[in-house]
């Protein structure tokens, strides 16, 4: 079921409050630039008086014109704010409603609609994805194609190519998908099969622009539509899209260089792996959804089972050898599930997490499952990065949880808060604190970028 929510605002946050009945409703109240009063729980209010606070300082220390930030708690969306200037140009705000191009966090909301269409029994995670294109078929390798299967491709170990999509000037002619998939896509290349399939981790954004293709061929209709009806709508997203609509276009920030020039709004074919337009307040819909309800509802909210669900976070740990050859193979590995990043030692409870980067963008979501806790940090700028360590640090110590000790076995999706510097590979081990998973993916690998 749709996690509850509203419109009512005042200022540029809302708050998410439970009344007496039971019955989700939105209430605002006077507040600071940037956020608003009455929380759904008082412990909030420290979480969000700093934001409050100090978030210009820390826009500017990231070179950030502007962000979105919600919190998720008790499984639901309990409130979301927006900071500093949406297009500086206009002068225009954030706000809670103003929608950020949210790159490779597409691909977790895509492992959605792939994972509803193995729910109806339409798709099988094992089977060679060859079996359902007619459009499209992989070129042929040194490799057995078969081993390209569904779960595979959600996984990144499917051997395939094409790392990252650039995107496409608005004034450009989209190329079609088999256009993208065959080379004519700004630079990704073809997509192939590079490696034996299920032999290691290899981060591929063309993985899900092929399993784009195969909900189009599966469903007989767009991607984007599909995707709207089955899993954004049904989720509450209603302020999100793969593609611009229309309707969203006003409310939509500009993104923005490091210098602080303006981006073009580049589009892309590869909806799947880099096209969702969202929301903070959206994204946090879509994180609560993996976790129990604050009414008992069970992860999936009926737009998944909650089997398949606990499936999608069932971490996988698979070997990895993208990093630099000088580091011993124990630094190896990645952990993943079906469309997340999955950290179980950055803290005493599972942290899922996915964050995207694409020309102007820079967005991330962390959620604890299991203690029912999430946030999201979207922002217009491609070096938000920085940004997103303040807020996370920030989040962390709210909630409690402090540093996390040094893993034994550290893996390279793991890294430091955002006050520590990323030695080079050689020093990986020393200093790995509080963010494992998120840094080393943003200022090293980046493997969780569109």
């Amino acid at each position: 079921m749709p996690v509850p929510g509203g419109s009512s605002r005042r200022g540029h946050g809302v708050r998410f409050v439970p009344v007496l009945t039971g019955v989700l409703v939105l209430v605002g109240a006077a507040a600071a630039p940037g956020a608003s009063a009455a929380p759904p729980a008082a412990e909030i209010d420290g979480f969000v008086a700093r934001l409050d606070r100090e978030h210009q300082g820390w826009l500017s220390a990231g070179r950030v014109p502007g962000a979105a930030v919600a919190a998720v708690r008790d499984g639901r969306v309990a409130w979301a704010g927006g900071y500093g200037q949406a297009d500086p140009a206009r002068l225009a705000p954030v706000k809670p409603d103003t929608v950020f191009q949210v790159g490779s966090i597409s691909k977790p909301v895509t492992a959605w609609g792939v994972l509803r269409l193995v729910d109806k029994g339409q798709l099988d995670l094992d089977v060679p994805v060859a079996s359902y294109l007619t459009r499209w078929q992989l070129p042929a390798s040194p490799y057995d194609a078969d081993g390209v299967t569904i779960r595979r491709l959600l996984t990144h170990s499917a051997g395939l190519s094409a790392h990252a999509y650039p995107g496409t000037l608005p004034t450009d002619r989209l190329p079609s998908l088999e256009e993208s998939l065959n080379g004519n896509n700004g630079g990704a290349g073809a997509l192939e099969i590079t490696m034996r399939p299920g032999s290691r981790y290899q981060y591929s954004g063309g993985g899900y622009t092929l399993l784009q293709l195969v909900i189009e061929e599966v469903t007989g209709e767009p991607f984007a539509s599909y995707m709207r009806r089955e899993v954004l709508d049904p989720l509450g997203m209603t302020s999100s899209s793969f593609g611009m609509r229309a309707d969203l276009r006003p409310a939509t920030a500009v993104g923005h260089n490091a210098d602080g020039q303006p981006y073009p709004p580049y589009v892309f074919t590869e909806l799947a792996a880099a096209g969702l337009n969202s929301t903070a307040a959206d994204l946090a819909r879509f994180a609560a959804a993996a976790m129990t309800g604050p009414q008992g509802q069970p992860p999936g909210r009926g737009v998944l089972s909650a089997a398949t669900t606990a499936q999608a976070l069932t971490p996988v740990s698979l070997p990895d050898e993208s990093v630099a050859a000088d580091v011993t193979r124990a630094l190896h590995q990645v952990t993943v599930g079906l469309g997340y990043a999955i950290d179980n030692d950055a803290f005493a409870t599972p942290m899922v997490w996915h964050n995207g980067v694409n020309r102007g963008w820079g967005a991330v979501f962390v959620t604890l499952p299991e203690r029912r806790e999430g946030i999201v940090i979207l922002a217009n700028a491609t070096s938000a990065s920085t940004l997103h360590d303040l807020i996370l640090d920030v989040w962390s110590s709210w909630l409690g949880l402090g540093p996390a000790a040094t893993p034994a076995t550290p893996q390279t999706n793991q890294s430091t808060t955002g006050r520590t510097v990323l030695a080079v590979a050689g020093l990986l081990v020393a200093g790995m604190i509080v963010w494992i998973g998120y840094r080393l993916y943003t200022r090293r690998s980046k493997r969780f970028i569109s």
